[in-house]
C-alpha cells in the first residue's frame, strides 16, 4: 500500500478559497438543501485496492495486512475530512458511507471477521462524526447485510440504504427488530416499479403506508433502475408515491 498517495493532510482535498470563517458563514446565509460527506469504508477500500476475491483471503493468509490496513484507513478517513467536520459539525446533515459489503446470499465477510478486523476502526470513525454532533450516518450496502445488523448498529451506523428484495432485506422486518436505531431508505422493488400498473401500486401499498406511519423512512427503488422503467412508468410511480406522502 503506498501510503504516500494517501496523505490525509495534502492540501489539495480542500478548496483553495478553504476558509473556516468563510464557509461557516456561507452555510448560515446562502446554504440551501442537505449538505453530506461521502466516506468508503473499510471493506470497500480493500476490495477495491486488490479485488474482492484477493482482499477476502487475506482475512486468513495475511490477518496482519487487514489489520494495518484498517488501522491506516480509519486514520486516513478521520484526518482528510477532520477540518470540515469539525468547521461545520452539525450543519452537515448526513455521512453517506459507502461499504458494499454483500451478495444476495449474505456479507462477504463473516460476522466473525467483521467483529474482529472492522468494527473497532468503524467505531472510532463513527464516534469522531457523532463528536461533532453529526448523527445521521447512512451507509449503502448492497445484498442481505441481515446476517451483520447486529453489529452494523454497534459499530455507530444509523441508516441503510437501499434495502435491496431480491437479497431478502425487508424495511417492514428491519424496522420491527430494531426500531428507531436505523433510518432506512429505498426497499421498493425496483422490478415492481419497473413494470408499472398494478404491480407497482401493490409494491408501494405494501410498504410505504405503514413505514410512513412508523417514521425514519425515505421510499425509493431498492437499487439502480432497470432500462425497462422508463420515464412513463417513473412518473406513474412518482405521481402515485406522492399521494402517500402528501400531508
Amino acid at each position: 500500500m503506498n501510503k504516500k498517495r494517501l496523505d490525509p493532510y495534502d492540501p489539495k482535498r480542500y478548496p483553495k478559497d478553504w476558509n473556516k470563517d468563510a464557509y461557516i458563514e456561507a452555510f448560515e446565509n446562502y446554504q440551501e438543501g442537505g449538505t453530506s460527506i461521502a466516506v468508503s469504508g473499510f471493506y470497500e477500500f480493500g476490495a477495491q485496492l486488490m479485488g474482492i476475491p484477493t482482499f477476502i483471503s487475506m482475512f486468513y493468509k495475511d490477518p496482519e495486512l487487514i489489520e494495518e490496513m484498517a488501522e491506516y484507513w480509519e486514520f486516513f478517513t478521520i484526518e482528510s475530512v477532520r477540518n470540515a467536520v469539525e468547521t461545520l459539525k452539525n450543519r452537515v446533515d448526513l455521512i453517506f458511507w459507502w461499504e458494499d459489503m454483500a451478495e444476495k446470499h449474505g456479507p462477504c465477510i463473516s460476522p466473525k471477521l467483521y467483529r474482529e478486523f472492522l468494527l473497532p476502526h468503524y467505531k472510532r470513525v463513527t464516534g469522531f462524526f457523532k463528536k461533532n454532533n453529526i448523527d445521521q450516518i447512512l451507509m449503502d450496502s448492497d445484498g442481505n447485510i441481515n446476517p451483520i445488523l447486529d453489529l452494523i448498529i454497534e459499530a455507530g451506523i444509523t441508516g441503510l440504504w437501499p434495502l435491496e428484495v431480491n437479497a431478502g432485506m425487508d424495511a417492514r422486518e428491519i424496522r420491527k427488530k430494531y426500531g428507531n436505531n436505523l433510518f432506512l431508505i429505498g426497499n421498493l422493488d425496483k422490478r415492481e416499479l419497473a413494470a408499472g400498473g398494478e404491480r407497482m401500486r401493490r409494491e408501494v401499498d405494501s410498504k410505504v403506508p405503514v413505514l410512513k406511519e412508523l417514521g425514519g423512512y425515505i421510499p425509493g427503488a431498492d437499487h439502480l433502475i432497470h432500462v425497462e422503467f422508463t420515464f412513463e412508468k417513473f412518473r406513474e410511480y412518482s405521481e402515485y408515491v406522492k399521494r402517500h406522502l402528501a400531508y
